[in-house]
């Protein structure tokens, strides 16, 4: 017998169901409970499957939506994970898991209203429309006093045309925009029907204020704080974004994403919401 075949730990890559994998140089067993398991290998059937339903996230800064539901799949060997509508990585927020089967929730909640908290900085404009893209604007005479902002706002409450930004995830002849964007081309979007149910204004100060906004689906937080500067006439962008609602769910009942990383599997279980209607 071929002493190399026969041993596990030196046969990977032949048996995706190997508890053999390598890390850090070194060879040695992982544990169901624990440990990482290797991202081809089957999910044992001795792990018990999660509750099928949502969980809801409060997402940090500095980090993808993909990003979120990656570790905790991962963390967790949880078999099925999506979610309800991604956000930026600049933003924070409400972001929603589907577990297993709650995966076929996720059209009821894409369509459903959304609620953000935003700030808008006026007389700086980037490529991105928000403060992590290149400038590609600045007036330092941005600043206006609260009555004339509020008139500006009057303008996109209710039912608005919007050019989505290139840097989305939209398509343009099979191609995301975000990557022809990367290539520093740019390409006629058509304007899309949103709504901006609400749209209150906050805190003033210099050239920057707060404003809440709740929208229908597709609607971009970023694009409308480039319009609003536009409008205004010196340019603007979305220099802070929290998701705070997404139709009947709200931040205040989401988990912190380290809370869940570093807790138990039965914990991660009693923060599913199982009965969705």
């Amino acid at each position: 017998m071929d002493r190399k075949a026969a041993n596990p730990r030196r046969n990977n890559q032949s048996n995706p169901c190997n508890p053999w994998t390598k890390k850090g140089g070194r060879l040695g067993q992982k544990k169901v409970y624990g440990w990482q398991l290797t991202d081809n290998m089957k999910i044992p059937d001795s792990i018990p499957r999660l509750p099928d339903g949502i969980l809801l996230v409060d997402k940090p800064a500095g980090i993808t939506s993909f990003r979120v539901v990656d570790r905790l799949k991962k963390r967790f060997r949880i078999r099925k994970v999506g979610h309800g509508g991604s956000l930026d990585p600049m933003a924070t927020g409400l972001l929603i898991l589907l577990i297993n089967r709650g995966t076929k929730l996720a059209s009821g909640l894409l369509g459903g209203d959304k609620e953000y908290d935003a700030t808008v900085l006026l007389g700086t404009e980037t490529d991105s429309q928000d403060i992590t893209g290149k400038v590609v604007r600045v007036d330092d005479k941005a600043e206006f006093s609260r009555e004339e902002i509020e008139a500006a706002l009057e303008t996109f409450r209710g039912e608005i045309q919007q050019i989505p930004p290139m840097v989305s995830a939209l398509k343009h002849k099979g191609e995301r925009l975000y990557k022809i964007a990367r290539r520093g081309e740019v390409v006629k979007r058509e304007p899309r029907t949103v709504t901006i149910s609400s749209l209150t204004l906050g805190e003033v100060s210099g050239r920057s204020f707060r404003i809440k906004v709740r929208s229908s689906k597709g609607t971009y937080i970023r694009t409308l704080s480039h319009d609003i500067g536009q409008l205004l006439g010196v340019g603007g962008c979305l220099s802070a974004l929290r998701r705070t609602r997404v139709g009947q769910y709200d931040i205040k009942d989401a988990f912190q994403l380290d809370e869940l990383l570093e807790g138990s599997r039965d914990r991660l279980a009693d923060c599913i919401i199982t009965a969705v209607s």
